[in-house]
Parts: structure tokens; sequence; C-alpha cells
């Protein structure tokens, strides 16, 4: 018998009972959730065009492409966000208004499994399109914060920066494209040492080096904010860190701040966003949880310009940490073991019919017992209940 005959492929796993339910009733309190704040579902196809992806940096070595049968190159999705831009765009191009989208749905990319990551897993998230202000940011942010407590935990940060302030040091230094890849990077992986070395290779003037290699550093509250308006020049990154600060005026108005703090050294993989973007971190977990941002150039693409915000939450890495926190993620109902003797199975299927039409959680007997064998029978089923049909 061959080995893979018995194994899952690399990066993905089974479910197995109770850990199955548990995560389809934190989805649906999410999903709950974000209908609650006016959010339609909607849902895409499993693969799409390799096309649809192009230029947003995801079909790389990460995609599970291949080939269908008129040749034409198809991909797993990588992230909902691209899919659900091209319906917009195509199949609601008429409707003008905002729209709030939601979904849930499975992704694939191909990377390091680990803790936290695997090669499938499974994604809840909004998008918010066609509103462009600060009050937009604002809300999507306070949604994460809302979605997070809503799946059960309740010791964590989000992080905000922006691309702008980063883009605007860019911008001011001169860099070329290359050196400014080369230093996004380093942000991305938190590399100190290649960040100095970047800065240094690029040759940026003293004042702004100094800032360039602090960006992994530049952490806090509202202060920093305050600080750093002295300190740049640059109007873009003087621009950004007002938005950041009318973003999180308007969060307090949503009663969320304390989760809230600003590391202006946040850049993404995913290199569609083009303003605030945000992190959620739970306490002594070494991964995201919660991501997203504002993308207002990725419409443009699609032939329907148009400004966005959104989020994706990872539903493995929450379960994961409501794992580790020792938190109960299921709340399982009591089930009725109905057990019947001789002759008895159609009086046991009518009573196991009754039960269950009273909402009651029912497992019926698959065979005739006696009425001693019920409570070995009952443990066996895992039941809390038993009923005897003799």
């Amino acid at each position: 018998m061959a080995d893979s005959l018995l194994q899952v492929p690399y990066g993905t796993r089974d479910v197995l009972p109770g850990e199955a339910a548990a995560r389809r009733q934190m989805e649906d309190r999410i999903c709950g959730l974000f209908t609650l704040w006016g959010y339609d579902e909607v849902a895409t196809p499993t693969f799409e065009y390799l096309d649809t992806f192009a230029g947003m940096g995801q079909p790389g070595a990460g995609a599970f492409k291949f080939f269908d049968r008129k040749d034409n190159i198809l991909m797993l999705r990588t992230d909902m966000t691209t899919p659900i831009a091209r319906m917009v765009a195509t199949r609601m191009r008429k409707d003008t208004g905002v729209k709030r989208l939601s979904y849930r749905a499975q992704l694939f990319r191909y990377e390091e499994a680990q803790a936290g990551r695997q090669c499938e897993f499974t994604q809840c998230g909004i998008e918010m399109m066609g509103a462009a202000g600060a009050a937009a940011d604002a809300e999507v942010i306070a949604l994460a914060v809302s979605t997070l407590m809503e799946a059960g935990l309740r010791n964590f940060n989000i992080t905000l920066g922006h691309m702008e302030f980063i883009n605007g040091l860019i911008e001011a230094a001169a860099l070329t494209d290359e050196q400014a890849q080369s230093i996004k990077q380093c942000l991305i992986k938190r590399n100190v040492a290649g960040l100095e070395e970047a800065v240094e290779t690029a040759k940026i003037p003293k004042q702004l080096a100094g800032i360039f290699k602090e960006l992994l550093f530049l952490h806090g509250g509202i202060k920093l904010l305050e600080d750093m308006q002295e300190r740049v020049l640059s109007r873009r990154c003087r621009g950004a860190l007002e938005n950041l600060r009318e973003i999180y005026e308007l969060a307090e108005a949503y009663g969320v701040e304390k989760y809230l703090s600003f590391d202006l050294g946040l850049t993404r993989s995913l290199d569609y966003y083009t303003g605030m973007l945000f992190e959620g971190y739970a306490a002594g977990m070494g991964y995201s949880l919660i991501g997203g941002g504002r993308y207002d150039n990725m419409m443009q693409r699609f032939g329907q310009p148009c400004p966005a915000t959104g989020f994706a939450l990872g539903i493995d890495r929450i379960a994961l940490t409501l794992e580790r926190q020792g938190k109960q993620l299921v709340e399982k109902p009591a089930t009725v073991f109905v057990a019947y003797g001789e002759g008895k199975a159609s009086e046991g299927i009518h009573t196991a019919c009754a039960l269950r039409k009273e909402g009651k959680r029912v497992k019926l007997a698959d065979h005739a017992m006696k009425e001693k064998e019920m409570q070995q029978a009952m443990r066996e089923n895992c039941c809390d209940a038993g009923q005897y049909i003799g």
C-alpha cells in the first residue's frame, strides 16, 4: 500500500469531530456579526484565471496553478480581495453606492507549514468598496476589534500603520524601485540588520537615514504621531500621520481605542495597500490573527476605479490561539440516545423524529438491544441521556 494513501498532502490537515463544530460555530458567530454591521455575504469560485491575480504580487511560487482542458492557466485563490474586486467590477458594475461585502472561504498558498500556517486555510473577512474617507477605515478597524471579541479573544492588540508614510520617506530619499523594494522586504521580515544595510547602501541623507533605521521601532500611542510630525518634512508623510490621527479619533467614538497602537514601519506582503493598514496579535502568539487596510488602486485593473478598505481573519489561527489559551471553543448540546428492543425499530424511529422536532439532538441505535445494554451504548455514543423503547 502506497504511503500517500493514508496521508494528507503537505500543508493540509483533517478537522475532527468537536473541533469542526467549534470552528463552524465561531464562523457562524463572526458572519452573524458582519450581518449586524450591514455586510452582505458573497462567494467567488475556488479557482480563477491566473490573469485575474497577475500584477498583484500573489501568483508567484506560493500559488497552486494548473491548466484546464483549453490550456488556460488557472490558480486556486490565494486571497479573497482580488476575486471580490473582480466580481464587483463585473457583476456589480451598475451599483454605484457603497458596497459592504463579507465572506467565508478556503484559500490556498504553498508555503512552509508551521503553527498557525497551512497551505490550505480558512478566512472570514469584509470588504467596504466605494468609501474613501477616514470614517470607512475607522468602521473597518472597529469591526475588526469586535470580530476578535466575537471569536472569544480579549487580550489582543491592533497595530496601525500607513503605506503613505513609508512611501513618503521613499519619495523624499529619491530611492530607486529596487532600493525601495529591498527596504520594504526588510520591514516585512522585521530584519533590523538587513534594513540598516539597505539604508547604508542607498546612501540616504543622514536625517532621513535615521528615520529609516528606526522604522522597525516606531511603535507607540497617539504621542508617536505628534513626535513624528515634528521630525518629518515630507508633506506626504505628514498627510499620512494626519490621516492616522483622524482614524484614531473616530475609533474612539466606537470605544475601541484601548486595543489600538501605532507601528509606522508596518507593511504587508500583499502589495496592493495604498493607505492605512493594520494587523492584530494576541498576547504570546507570534503570528497575526487579522490584517487589512486600504487598497484604493486595485479596482483600476478591472476598469472600475473605486476606493476600498477591508480585512481578513484567519480562522485556523484563531482556533489555535483559543486552544493554547485553554478557552472553551464549542458549546455542545446534550445528546439523547434512543434505543429499542426486538421488533420495536419503527417505534424507536418515531420517538427519535419526535424528539428532533422538539429541537433535541438525538442518536438512534443502529440495532435492537436489551435495556441493560443501553448504558454501555450511551457511553460509546457520547450521549448524556437515554430513552428505551421496549
